[in-house]
């Protein structure tokens, strides 16, 4: 139900936009400096601005094809730059969990795989949040690349055809969009809800 309800306000949402406001849209989109928005989609994300908000942009100035490419691009810069980050920042982490009486989960190289899939297809986390979380719970980084790679550029087409409808509204493209959503929506939830039941994730445990 919550699916189907998403999927008709995106579809009324694409709808009202083809109708209102959208030239000013388009203006802006082929105004945008290209360089600027390239950096702006590399910085942001590591900041915990919203990526969707960039997808939608880039989809819309660059077209879904292309769009992927550069997305691929800015979530393997995301990735390879979060996790020395994370690095940094751990001990001051450790120490404000410490203080609210919690730890970090405690990683053998079975569970820093499952916790890694666990975290990747969680719903609702942010971005920035699964890609600091997974380097200070210590999972290595050749389980934590190969897995958060696939998973965010699966999930970032929906923002890039929702950046492209906006740019060209088409019913087969409102269409695709719609149905792309739901099913990787459905199958991400499933996939966390499996998990989660044969190989639950390390829990914080209290001080």
């Amino acid at each position: 139900m919550l699916l189907a309800a998403l999927a008709a306000a995106l579809l009324i949402a694409l709808l009202a936009f083809s109708h209102a406001g959208g030239t000013q849209w388009k203006e802006a989109v082929h105004g945008m400096p290209a360089p600027a928005l390239l950096i702006c989609c590399v910085v942001l994300p590591l900041t915990g601005f919203p990526v969707t908000v960039l997808l939608v942009a880039v989809g819309a100035r660059f077209g879904v094809t292309a769009g992927l490419g550069i997305t691929a691009l800015t979530i393997t810069i995301h990735l390879c730059a979060s996790y020395p980050l994370a690095g940094l920042l751990r001990r001051p982490v450790v120490r404000l969990l410490d203080s609210a009486g919690w730890q970090l989960p405690t990683l053998d190289r079975g569970t820093a795989w499952t916790f890694a899939l666990w975290l990747a297809l969680a719903p609702g986390l942010s971005y920035a949040l699964k890609n600091y979380t997974s380097p200070l719970a210590g999972v290595p980084f050749r389980v934590f690349f190969p897995i958060y790679l696939p998973v965010h550029l699966a999930t970032s087409i929906i923002g890039l055809m929702l950046g492209g409808a906006t740019m060209d509204f088409s019913w087969p493209l409102a269409a695709g969009l719609l149905v792309y959503a739901v099913v990787l929506c459905m199958l991400s939830r499933q996939l966390f809800l499996r998990l989660r039941e044969k190989h639950p994730a390390p829990a914080a445990t209290h001080a």
